[in-house]
């Protein structure tokens, strides 16, 4: 009896699952067809087999097979509502996790976190404080609740939390000073455990690859730690990165959180919906994810070292051992110096200009910015190296940005402008960086940055930083947002400014950046001579070109139709096909709704015909009725089925 529930339900799984085109695994469509045989078996047997002894298969079994059917679509139906894992464009399932179990397992810890992570929101008043109108003392409020909020989450909440304190363009003052507070205090991995990722990540043991492993790491912090050793071949010494072990698991929880808890606060606060909160919780998801990849950081290094192959600056990056590293083990050169904060004292003493040091890393890194397109994007004081012999150094290369040709030129025109004091060259460059609005009020935009302009021009001491502290309010005044790699570099600038400020305490970023323009004239204007004047004009007019060519043609033929009035404007709305698939989509799932409501009213209509027939007649009315009842159900369900798998599919 049971095998034979079982076998139905199984059949009953692969039919139906083909009928209504559902995205379930496999075991749920069998668990959904199990669950209608058990539950209308029992109704069946209850209402009618238990007073009612018969072997033929009538009316009442072709009822309960009806019901069956129907039962089993409204399972599939909560099923797929319930069914956590999104849909791609395609509707095809973005999760790597199959097996039942472990996702009941992930779910479950995610639920802890999250309800955990909601309990301190709550109890350090983030939703309350974010969601009051904007003044300085709510800002203030709302910057000690989410600190305190994020400090006592811990784990990748802080470095959430010292990411967005490079956010100036963005966040008000008081949330970037409170946030700039945060700090991780991260446990050293134990011997057995760097041992334990040493043997399983190496394939063979240690001592056949370095002559000296120094167990007492150089630096911990939330992703992996350092450790320095001496190679058996060669005896170069070297530093060895590791990746924590449960790094994977811990990243994927907290990130996940990370997302919701800034979709609950964008939710609740305006402001956050307008600084793009949520994209930035998902920006810096993608990037975390990132750096717990150390071949991505070894591609990095390959990739900026083969970029400065050519530069004048004379800044050093450590050679990657790729042969020894992967995804959790990265060897670097080991390279003898202290942090810029420390460096002083060595250039001191070996009697190196520090202005000329500070000259060298910053044109190195505005070289990477302006003319290479790919730079490091986290030039904090712990990154900047001094070495022994007082040549400046760049580690750590987590954390690149990438800037493509458009967004390059346009911070070129961003700092042209500012040199110009021209609002026009700034707001046409600005809007090449900022991510583009349906409504653009570009005269007003112009009039904001004609008076910070004049604002700023008489100030000699602190026009550049006051002029980048305005830009900044304004883009939060106007609601934009920079494109995350523009924001990348902006970031990347400012956190280089501090460092800077180490070595030179006068050190004024637009000061410096205009000196570095005027060094490279040939990068920010392409025509410096009468030689350069001739090529470039012969270039443009080459592209130029096909289309000259083309344009009396194209004049005589517009003239021909002004002549016969046969001028018109073609504005087509299907011409997305995007808007084309949107339409077509919606309209068949509508004429689906349609047919099937159709269905159900002429298929109630028979079955209340049939009540009032002879028996003879009955059967074939009251099939064709239920009949109708099933199609009817069939053509609804799998309406509202695809309405729940559009709700969760996601834009790749």
């Amino acid at each position: 009896m049971y095998s034979q529930l079982i076998l139905l339900a199984i059949i009953m799984a692969v039919v139906i699952g083909r009928l209504v085109g559902t995205s379930i695994s496999f075991m749920k469509q069998v668990m959904a067809s199990l669950l209608s045989v058990i539950v209308t078996s029992t109704v069946y047997w209850y209402a009618y087999l238990r007073d009612h002894q018969s072997d033929n298969f009538g009316i009442d079994g072709w009822l309960w097979l009806l019901s069956m059917v129907i039962v089993s679509l409204l399972f599939y139906l909560l099923f797929e509502m319930f069914d956590p894992i999104p849909l791609g464009e395609r509707g095809e399932r973005l999760t790597e996790a199959k097996n039942p179990f472990k996702r009941l397992s992930a779910w479950w810890r995610r639920q802890r976190r999250y309800v955990q992570v909601s309990i301190i929101a709550l109890k350090n008043g983030v939703g309350k404080n974010l969601a009051i109108k904007r003044s300085p003392a709510s800002d203030r409020r709302a910057a000690v609740s989410l600190r305190g909020m994020l400090e006592d989450c811990g784990g990748f909440f802080i470095k959430f939390g010292q990411v967005l304190s490079t956010r100036s363009d963005l966040l008000p003052p008081a949330i970037i000073e409170e946030l700039s507070k945060l700090q991780e205090n991260v446990a050293r991995l134990s011997t057995a455990q760097v041992e334990e990722i040493l043997a399983k990540e190496l394939g063979r043991p240690k001592d056949e690859i370095f002559r000296e492993f120094e167990m007492e790491p150089l630096a911990a912090a939330s992703i992996g730690q350092v450790h320095r050793a001496t190679l058996k071949e060669g005896g170069k010494k070297v530093v060895v990165k590791l990746l924590r072990p449960d790094i994977t698991a811990k990243l994927q929880l907290d990130l996940d959180i990370l997302v919701r808890f800034a979709a609950w606060v964008s939710k609740r606060s305006a402001w956050a919906r307008n600084i793009g909160f949520l994209d930035l919780a998902k920006g810096f998801s993608a990037s975390m994810k990132e750096e717990t990849d150390f071949r991505i950081e070894a591609r990095n290094f390959a990739q900026v070292t083969a970029s400065l192959a050519d530069s004048q600056t004379k800044v050093k990056i450590p050679d990657v051992y790729r042969e020894l590293s992967n995804s959790k083990v990265l060897v670097l050169e080991y390279m003898e110096g202290v942090s810029v904060k420390s460096g002083t004292a060595i250039l001191g003493e070996r009697g190196i200009d520090r202005r000329e040091v500070q000259k060298q890393i910053f044109d190195c890194l505005l070289e990477q910015i302006f003319v290479k397109g790919i730079f490091h994007a986290d030039p904090h004081p712990g990154n900047v190296y001094i070495l022994n012999d007082g040549t400046p150094a760049l580690l750590d290369f987590g954390s690149v940005g990438r800037l493509g040709t458009l967004q390059q030129d346009a911070l070129k025109r961003l700092l042209i402008g500012f040199e110009q004091r021209n609002a026009h060259i700034i707001m046409d460059s600005l809007l090449q960086l900022v991510e583009p609005k349906q409504e653009i009020d570009q005269a007003s935009l112009e009039q904001a940055l004609s008076q910070l302009l004049v604002q700023t021009a008489y100030d000699a001491a602190g026009s550049s930083d006051a002029f980048i502290q305005g830009l900044f309010r304004m883009i939060g005044e106007f609601g934009f947002s920079f494109y995350p790699n523009v924001a990348g570099a902006f970031r990347s600038l400012i956190t280089l400014e501090g460092t800077m400020a180490l070595l030179n305490p006068s050190f004024n970023l637009m000061e410096e950046s205009r000196r570095f323009a005027r060094d490279h004239v040939s990068e920010f204007l392409p025509v410096g001579n009468y030689a350069d004047l001739k090529t470039t004009a012969t270039n443009e007019l080459l592209e130029l070109l096909p289309v000259i060519r083309k344009l009396p043609r194209r004049l005589d033929h517009l003239g021909t139709m002004l002549e016969k009035g046969e001028v018109s404007v073609k504005i087509g709305f299907f011409a997305d096909k995007a808007n084309t698939s949107f339409v077509t989509k919606w309209i068949s799932q509508a004429l689906l709704a349609f047919v099937g409501t159709a269905f159900g009213g002429i298929s109630i209509g028979l079955l209340s015909l049939s009540g009032r027939l002879s028996w003879e007649r009955f059967n074939i009315v009251a099939m064709f009725g239920y009949a109708g009842l099933l199609i009817s159900a069939l053509l609804l369900i799998r309406v509202a089925i695809h309405a729940v798998r559009s709700l969760k599919q996601t834009k790749e």
